[in-house]
C-alpha cells in the first residue's frame, strides 16, 4: 500500500520557491517580520494560528527564519529543516542530506545527516544533543521565545545550497506542536498520510533558488 501511494505523491512535483536577497544579514536573535524582510515565502496553518517562514540571502549565506504561533511552551516542541544539498531527491535520506532538528528548548537540538536510507545523528549516538551549542558545519541558530510565540533563526554558508550537475537543492520544513498536538509540513501533497514522512522523503522536498 505504501508503495503506490509514494509514487502518485512523487508525480506531483513541488514548485521552486524563490530565495529572497536583502542588504544586511539578520542578527541571532532579531524579530523577523514582514516589516523588515517583506511576507514570507511559506506559511502553515497550525492549530494554534499560521506559522510564518522566510527564506532569505545576505550576499552568498542563506537564512531560514521561522515565528511560530504557541501559546502553550513545551521544550519538545519543535522546527524541522531538511536539505538536500545536492537536489538529487531520492526516496529516503542519502549522504548529502540533512535533517537539522531544532527544538524549542535548543539545548535539546539534533542535527542528522543521512545515511543508508535513514537519519543517523552525529558520532552514531542516539543521545547525542546539541547542549549549549549554538554552532556547527557551517550552520548557526538562534532562537526567541514568548508567551504566544517562539521563533527560530538558521544560518547556513554557501556549501549547503550548491546543489549538483545543474540540480538546485531541496527543502522541506516541519513544525509539531505539543498542545494541542499536531503535525504540520511543507511541501505537503494532497493524500499524504502523515506529514512527518515528507522529512524522509528527498523526492518531495521542493527546489530553492
Amino acid at each position: 500500500m505504501f508503495f503506490p501511494l509514494l509514487c502518485l505523491l512523487q508525480s506531483v512535483a513541488p514548485d521552486t520557491v524563490s530565495i529572497r536577497s536583502i542588504g544586511q544579514p539578520p542578527a541571532p536573535g532579531a524579530i523577523i517580520d514582514s516589516v523588515h524582510y517583506g511576507p514570507p515565502q511559506l506559511e502553515l496553518q497550525t492549530r494554534q494560528g499560521i506559522a510564518r517562514i522566510w527564506l532569505l540571502r545576505a550576499a552568498d549565506t542563506f537564512f531560514v527564519a521561522a515565528t511560530i504561533p504557541d501559546s502553550t511552551p513545551y521544550w519538545g516542541d519543535d522546527f524541522v529543516v531538511s536539505l538536500d544539498t545536492r537536489g538529487d531527491g531520492g526516496s529516503n535520506p542519502q549522504h548529502d542530506d540533512f535533517q537539522l532538528y531544532f527544538r524549542r528548548t535548543i539545548d535539546s537540538s539534533v542535527v542528522f545527516r543521512g545515511r543508508l536510507g535513514r537519519w543517523e545523528p552525529p558520532k552514531g549516538d542516539p543521545d547525542w544533543r546539541l547542549g549549549a551549542e549554538r554552532s556547527g558545519g557551517g550552520w548557526e541558530v538562534s532562537g526567541r521565545d514568548g508567551l504566544k510565540s517562539w521563533s527560530l533563526l538558521l544560518r547556513l554558508d554557501p556549501v549547503w545550497l550548491e546543489g549538483s550537475e545543474g540540480r538546485l537543492p531541496r527543502l522541506a520544513v516541519r513544525i509539531y506542536d505539543d498542545d494541542p498536538q499536531g503535525w504540520f509540513a511543507w511541501p505537503l501533497p494532497t493524500g499524504t498520510p502523515q506529514p512527518s514522512s515528507i522529512e524522509r522523503t528527498p523526492d518531495l522536498w521542493a527546489p530553492i533558488r
